[in-house]
């Protein structure tokens, strides 16, 4: 039986095929018309590279740090191809190690830059604006499609690892580097130290890096220089 993700991704690649860009405006924020700017700018659906890893945009609904949907329609999740590839090698290796029934859980990956002016609206004047790329100086590493938010699901129960605190907690239990500390303070369990270890393991061995304020960013071991070559989601 052909699974429902497979199926639904392959109708919108072949409505995108079919369908003449041009009719396709500058402004369409339909399901169709992200996807279609997704794959212009060169990024894959990791629906489509991955079938069998979860998405749950964090931004496409309002319980997020911001308490807003600002992706709308967007609620699927795309990567530059060799970023996905890194991903990919983790999901098996994750299977392989943890059994069939878990699977790399995305946040969130590639980010338009008009969505990157939205959150710095909302965030500019407060605390949060820290966590935040300014997009007027040319966004951070999800406006190319080399980020992403991701942790590990049980999909069976459809419970996420517990990691010490919940994705997008803005906090110090969502910092990396002295779990140790947290654990003896009570404000993380040796079972999220454990956990959040293993995930950071995982990724490392792929090529890609955590960031010290987030247990869930991860990223490829170069500069954010370097991060400007390639092309900036700017639509």
């Amino acid at each position: 039986m052909f699974p429902f993700s497979s199926l639904r991704s392959f109708l919108f690649a072949l409505l995108i095929a079919l369908v003449p860009a041009g009719l396709y405006a500058q402004e369409d924020l339909t399901e169709v018309g992200w996807a279609r700017k997704m794959v212009s700018a060169g990024l894959v659906n990791l629906s489509e590279k991955i079938p069998d890893i979860k998405v749950d945009l964090m931004y496409s609904r309002k319980d997020n740090f911001m308490g807003t949907d600002v992706y709308g329609a967007l609620e699927d999740a795309y990567l530059n191809p060799g970023f996905a590839e890194k991903l990919g090698k983790a999901q098996t290796l994750l299977k392989q190690e943890l059994g069939s029934n878990y699977s790399l859980i995305v946040y969130d990956a590639a980010r338009p830059l008009s969505v990157q002016r939205k959150m710095w609206d909302i965030v500019r004047d407060t605390p949060n604006r820290k966590y935040v790329a300014s997009p007027a100086r040319g966004g951070g590493r999800h406006n190319y499609g080399l980020a992403v938010d991701l942790s590990i699901v049980d999909t069976v129960t459809g419970t996420p690892l517990d990691m010490g605190s919940s994705v997008d907690h803005f906090g110090i239990t969502s910092h990396i580097g002295d779990e140790a500390a947290l654990v003896k303070s009570g404000l993380i369990t040796p079972e999220a130290k454990s956990n959040r270890a293993y995930l950071h393991g995982l990724m490392k061995r792929v090529g890609l890096r955590p960031i010290r304020k987030e247990w869930w960013h991860f990223e490829e071991y170069t500069s954010i220089r370097s991060v400007r070559k390639h092309k900036l989601l700017d639509f």
